[in-house]
């Protein structure tokens, strides 16, 4: 069943159902997780050994320092990781998975392979690389942008709205809903995972960053 027209180039239900679709199977796939998606991210870094400040970590996937705390405890009490000091500065804490940690992770990995493979079905495998790759730069672009994943491109819409207010003589009232629909949104910092991804709208939740959704759909690490 093809798309009403008008839907055909509207970006935010696009994005916001690519997002939706996306999030529902990994969850599936991921729920058994501390913290779901978030979760797997930071085992994920653990395991690949990045993992060297737990404050580092918690930036690099947009999750709020709290959340951070919290999610490592309840890691560490499923057994999955420990802390430790960071060789460099005793005031950090590493982030080391153990081996019950490293087998629930690659089962994890496993689980959202199979997700691609779900939402990537309607594609060739070279559309599928193609996709991945565009996806890639657009989420490199945000990144680079802002690290929080969406704070700046908030910001970056918001003042937009803003001249277009003004020159239309209505930029108190703009200026007001842009701002409301930024400092407002709370899926930037806390705890969730992309808030870039909120701007998909109609999606809704958590979700994974769209350079993570890349690597996995063309195999890549």
């Amino acid at each position: 069943m093809g798309l009403p027209e008008d839907l055909c180039h509207d970006l935010t239900w696009i994005v916001g159902q690519i997002h939706h679709g996306y999030l529902a199977a990994s969850l599936a796939a991921v729920g058994g997780f501390p913290g779901g998606l978030k979760g797997f991210y930071v085992l994920g870094a653990a395991v690949e050994g990045v993992a060297h400040n737990q404050i580092e970590v918690a930036r690099r996937f947009g999750i709020d320092r709290t959340v951070m705390v919290r999610l490592v405890d309840e890691m560490e009490r499923a057994g999955l990781v420990r802390r430790r000091p960071a060789p460099t500065d005793r005031r950090a804490r590493m982030i080391v998975p153990t081996e019950l940690g490293i087998r629930a992770h690659q089962r994890a990995r496993d689980a959202l392979r199979t997700v691609d493979d779900h939402v990537l079905a309607p594609l060739s495998p070279a559309e599928r690389e193609a996709f991945a790759a565009m996806a890639h730069r657009v989420s490199e672009h945000l990144v680079a942008m802002d690290p929080t994943r969406g704070a700046a491109a908030c910001v970056a819409a918001e003042e937009t709205l803003n001249v277009v207010a003004a020159a239309a003589g209505a930029c108190g009232v703009a200026a007001e809903g842009g701002a409301g629909a930024c400092a407002g949104d709370e899926s930037v910092g806390d705890g969730s995972v992309g808030g870039a991804a909120a701007a998909g709208g109609r999606g809704g939740g958590d979700a994974s960053g769209p350079a993570d959704v890349s690597r996995r759909a063309t195999g890549r690490r």
